[in-house]
């Protein structure tokens, strides 16, 4: 299954081609450039690096915060307007609980994923 994975709730902004298990692409900028003039054109470069075809994605994986409101916006409007046009499907996942599952959770700890929030306040669950 093609994924094309796009995360800009937070300061960096993430996005991915992956096939199955397998990462394509992969390109992640700390910059304090707004992700709206990064995000298409590091998409466009995913493909190009990877040599899919936007015709051949099985479906758009977006974070959907808690982070940064315009940010956020950014990444779901995008996710949104590919997936419709592309006619592929959409899914929203939070980005608290993907953040939790970069973590091997085998041994049963308490994974407690935190993001920056600003104003002295964190985004946790």
């Amino acid at each position: 299954m093609n994924l094309l994975l796009i995360d800009t709730s937070n300061q960096p902004m993430s996005i991915a081609l992956m096939n199955d298990d397998e990462v394509l692409a992969i390109k992640t900028t700390n910059s304090k450039k707004d992700h709206s003039s990064q995000l298409m054109p590091g998409i466009q470069s995913l493909f190009n690096e990877s040599n899919l075809k936007k015709q051949e994605l099985d479906g758009i994986v977006v974070a959907k915060g808690p982070g940064s409101y315009t940010g956020v916006r950014i990444g779901v409007t995008v996710a949104k307007t590919l997936a419709y046009a592309l006619n592929t499907k959409l899914y929203g996942v939070s980005s608290l609980k993907a953040l939790a599952a970069t973590i091997d959770t085998n041994d049963k700890r308490i994974i407690v994923p935190i993001f920056d929030a600003r104003r002295e306040a964190v985004y946790t669950g």
